[in-house]
Parts: C-alpha cells; sequence; structure tokens
C-alpha cells in the first residue's frame, strides 16, 4: 500500500505514507507520536484539548465499537465548528448511518475501519462536496488512532482542513 488509494463514490485519496501539505495536519500528527511514548497509540485520555486549542475547530472524534466492520459501529463524539461550517450541520452524538447517504456513510466507515485494523494514521486528500448547494472543496485530513482504555482501536480522532487548492 504505498500508492494513494481512492475513496469512491467521493474524490478523495487514502494515502499511507503521510505524505502532508499542510503544516497543521504535520503539527498534530507530531502531537499523536508524542503523546504515544512508545505505545502502538495513545490513549483519549493521553490527548489534551488545551494542548491542541488552535486545531479544535476543525478537529473530529469518532466512537468506533470494536472491531469497528461496519457503518453501524461508528457514532461522532464530537465536531468541530469549523466542520459544522463545511458539512452545514452537527454531526455530534450521531451515528454515520443516521446522518449519511448509505453509500457515502459505508465509504466514511471503511476509513475509519482501515484506522482502527491497521491502527496507524493516515492522510486523506482530494475534493468533495459536503453539502448541497456547495461548490466542490479541496481538504487534506489525518485520521489517528486512539483508545479508552485496554489495546483496541475504540476512537478515531481527525482534523480536516479546506485546501488552498487541489
Amino acid at each position: 500500500m504505498s500508492e494513494p488509494l481512492r475513496l469512491a463514490p467521493f474524490d478523495l485519496f487514502i494515502d499511507p505514507l503521510l505524505a502532508f501539505q499542510d503544516a497543521r495536519l504535520r503539527e498534530l500528527l507530531a502531537y499523536w507520536e508524542g503523546k504515544r511514548a512508545g505505545r502502538p497509540f495513545p490513549a483519549r485520555s493521553d490527548v489534551s484539548p488545551a494542548d491542541i486549542v488552535s486545531h479544535l475547530p476543525s478537529v473530529f472524534l469518532v466512537d468506533a465499537v470494536p472491531p469497528a466492520l461496519g457503518v453501524a459501529d461508528f457514532r461522532v463524539r464530537l465536531m468541530g465548528t469549523a466542520l459544522n461550517d463545511l458539512f452545514a450541520r452537527d454531526f455530534t452524538g450521531r451515528a454515520l448511518e443516521d446522518e449519511m447517504p448509505q453509500k457515502s456513510a459505508a465509504a466514511v466507515a471503511k476509513l475509519f475501519g482501515i484506522v482502527c485494523q491497521l491502527r496507524r494514521p493516515l492522510r486523506l486528500h482530494g475534493a468533495a462536496v459536503f453539502a448541497s448547494a456547495q461548490a466542490l472543496t479541496p481538504v487534506e485530513a489525518v485520521l489517528l488512532p486512539l483508545t479508552t482504555g485496554g489495546s483496541a482501536v475504540d476512537m478515531v480522532m481527525g482534523e480536516l482542513v479546506k485546501r488552498a487548492s487541489a
């Protein structure tokens, strides 16, 4: 898995090499790496919102029920205000399957499932329409595995930012 893979039905690509263009995403990845402290991934309790204040508007947390293989296994715990604006709604507290069209929810769940199964960060990049009556928006994101305790990934933290150009 060395070349970006397309996340159908979107014009978004999964980059396992983490070739970030946005400095904010590199910064959040470095923060996550520091909190890992030699473990495969940090615990949610290791991550302090006070440490990442500048990232909070574009950060999201998604709960995952292990083994995190289906769309019903994911619920949005937190969605930053910039993401609420981008999606023209707030998914906080809602299940993916209840808030997105079936095909879109399945694709997003597959992406979160990959992070949970591989237990490693992924980069997402490309362009998508996030709300009706919006133009195609170039974006980049980082997805980071977390645990609320134990050895399973049961949460994904991410940051999604608009890019200046595709």
